[in-house]
C-alpha cells in the first residue's frame, strides 16, 4: 500500500510538472444547452407531505456542444445539484465530464465537486480508463484522483478510499476547506436514498442526482452511513423552479443556456 502511494505520487507529480494547474471551469466552453431542470423537496421517508423541508434542491443538467450533434449524448456535461437549506445557506454538487483528449490522458480533468459560498472540494480525474490493478508494467496506467481543496489536496484511486490513511487525510482537508455549519449541512446529504434520487433516461448515462452527491460521500468519507439508513428521498417541489439567475455565480452557470435538442433514436429503416 505504501510503496504503491508512493508511486502514485510519482506519477501525479510527473503530470503536473508537465502542466500549469487547471481551472475546473476552463474544461467546459462553446455553446451550453440546458437538458434538464428541476426542483425538489428533501424529506425523510417517513415525514408527512407537511413537515418542514430538510431542504430543497435544484437538479440542473448542462451540456456543452463538443462535437457533431448526431453524438450530442456524449457531450460534455455538468450535473449539478443546487442545494438550499432552511437557513438560507446554499451549495453546489456535481459530477462533471469534459472533453476527452485521449492523446492526452496524463491531464487532469473534472470528475466531482462540492461547493459553499465561500470554498470548494475539488476531485479531477487523470489517466486512463482500466483499472490500476490491471495497468499492466506502466505504473502511471489506470484512473487517478485528485483533491484540490483550500485544507489540502491529496492524490490517490478510487480503490484507496477504503483506506484508514486515506480516509483520515480527506477529513482533514474537509475540516481546513468548510467550517463547522458547512460540514454539518453537507453531512445531511449523504442521507438521501439511492432510489429517491431523480435521473434523466436510461440513455443518458450518468446523469442523476445521486451521482452529483460523490464528491460528498469523498470528502464525509467516515460519515457515509448504511444504505438503510440513507432515507431521505426528493419529491418534485410544487413551486416552479423560477429563473437560475441567483445561482449564476455560485454555480458559474452560462449566460445563455438553449434547450438541449432532444435525441431522436435513428431509424433502422432507409
Amino acid at each position: 500500500m505504501r510503496a504503491r502511494g508512493m508511486l502514485l505520487a510519482f506519477c501525479t507529480l510527473s503530470a503536473a510538472a508537465r502542466a500549469a494547474e487547471p481551472d475546473w471551469f476552463d474544461a467546459f466552453r462553446g455553446k451550453a444547452y440546458l437538458q434538464g431542470d428541476a426542483s425538489y423537496v428533501a424529506r425523510e421517508k417517513s415525514a408527512p407531505p407537511d413537515s418542514p423541508p430538510l431542504f430543497r434542491a435544484r437538479w440542473v443538467v448542462v451540456r456543452y456542444e463538443a462535437f457533431s450533434g448526431k453524438a450530442r449524448n456524449a457531450w460534455p456535461y455538468r450535473n449539478l445539484l443546487l442545494v438550499t437549506m432552511p437557513g438560507g445557506a446554499r451549495y453546489v454538487v456535481e459530477s462533471a465530464f469534459g472533453f476527452v483528449d485521449e492523446n492526452h490522458l496524463e491531464e487532469d480533468r473534472p470528475f466531482h465537486r462540492v461547493a459553499s459560498a465561500h470554498a470548494a472540494f475539488e476531485m479531477w480525474a487523470s489517466g486512463g480508463f482500466e483499472d490500476p490493478d490491471s495497468a499492466g508494467e506502466n505504473p502511471c496506467g489506470g484512473s487517478r484522483q485528485r483533491v484540490r481543496a483550500p485544507g489540502g489536496s491529496l492524490d490517490f484511486i478510487l480503490t484507496d478510499l477504503s483506506s484508514r490513511t486515506v480516509r483520515t487525510s480527506l477529513a482533514e482537508i474537509t475540516a481546513a476547506t468548510f467550517d463547522a455549519d458547512e460540514r454539518r449541512d453537507l453531512v445531511k446529504l449523504l442521507k438521501v436514498a439511492p432510489d429517491g434520487a431523480p435521473s434523466l433516461p436510461k440513455d443518458t448515462f450518468g446523469l442523476n442526482a445521486r451521482y452529483a452527491l460523490f464528491s460528498v460521500t469523498v470528502a464525509f468519507r467516515d460519515d457515509v452511513p448504511p444504505v438503510a439508513q440513507r432515507t431521505v428521498v426528493l419529491t418534485q417541489d410544487p413551486e416552479p423552479p423560477g429563473d437560475l439567475m441567483a445561482w449564476r455565480a455560485l454555480a458559474h452557470l452560462p449566460l445563455d443556456l438553449a434547450p438541449f435538442p432532444a435525441i431522436v433514436p435513428e431509424n433502422p429503416i432507409r
